[in-house]
């Protein structure tokens, strides 16, 4: 139904986390939280009609036989996917300002909202020599090899973010700007613009990842407390209330309810 593959290529593994490939069956159903994350979905679909409600998305079987490029943006509540009867997905899963070496357009612009249809003609048309199975990757990582740029212009973006992700890291939003040589409202804009959220934003979901991360990969039982204190959290209480707007859970209820797909790849509640 569903499967994880990292890329092969050393040049695409600095940009993209994983590949992954569904196939929907005949009267099946699929359906999933995705919760806040630094990384980006762009997906090719076969066969599918898609519609879109506040915070939900709704993937079902068509007899449609024109393809669906389909992008996510950024968000900080969970967003509910649906999938229904026989449909075919492959996903590109982008790591952080990974899409942007692909595309000349901004992310923000591509993606301004949680998700979209991405009309891009080189990509379409790829889209339609795809088979949808396993055998299209090296087709697949051959055609993202010739669409990458290497752009200089992200590397003080790039500091940032990991300043960003380091949890140990209490570097103000104005301090980070002055750093990279920006003022802080520029330093602003042009984050939105290629990350496609705020700096605070980006912080905060790094936070949340680290957390799941740190727990669930442990090797020994953590409490709460030390995941609290390990992924940069004030206190419990804030660890709390910050789950709750980013899962709709309290941390207990959604460790009990996160599913690992496929190895730590990918962290969903299955419903």
């Amino acid at each position: 139904m569903l499967k994880t593959i990292t890329p092969s290529s050393p040049i695409l593994k600095k940009y993209i986390e994983c590949f992954y490939f569904y196939t929907g069956e005949s009267n099946s159903k699929f359906s999933y939280l995705a919760f806040p994350h630094y990384h980006t979905g762009l997906s090719f679909f076969k066969g599918a009609l898609i519609q879109r409600q506040p915070w939900r998305v709704d993937i079902s079987e068509s007899t449609r036989t024109d393809i669906n490029l389909e992008i996510l943006g950024k968000y900080t509540c969970p967003v509910l996917i649906n999938y229904t009867g026989t449909l075919k997905e492959i996903s590109i899963v982008f790591k952080p300002l990974g899409l942007n070496r692909f595309f000349r357009e901004n992310y923000q612009s591509m993606a301004p909202q949680f998700s979209q249809e991405l009309v891009n003609e080189t990509w379409n048309n790829f889209g339609k020599n795809l088979l949808f199975e396993e055998g299209d990757l090296s087709h697949i990582e051959s055609f993202l090899l010739s669409q990458c740029i290497e752009n200089s212009a992200f590397m003080q973006l790039e500091e940032s973010l990991l300043i960003l992700a380091n949890i140990n890291d209490e570097t103000s939003i104005a301090e980070i700007a002055l750093k990279l040589g920006y003022h802080p409202k520029t330093f602003q804009r042009h984050f939105k613009k290629h990350i496609g959220c705020s700096p605070v934003e980006y912080r905060r979901i790094c936070r949340f990842r680290n957390s799941i991360t740190s727990k669930l990969n442990a090797d020994q039982l953590k409490t709460l407390t030390e995941i609290t204190y390990e992924s940069g959290y004030f206190d419990q209480s804030y660890f709390i209330k910050e789950f709750r707007k980013l899962t709709n859970h309290n941390p207990k209820r959604f460790f009990k309810v996160a599913n690992q797909v496929d190895g730590d790849k990918l962290v969903w509640e299955i419903i």
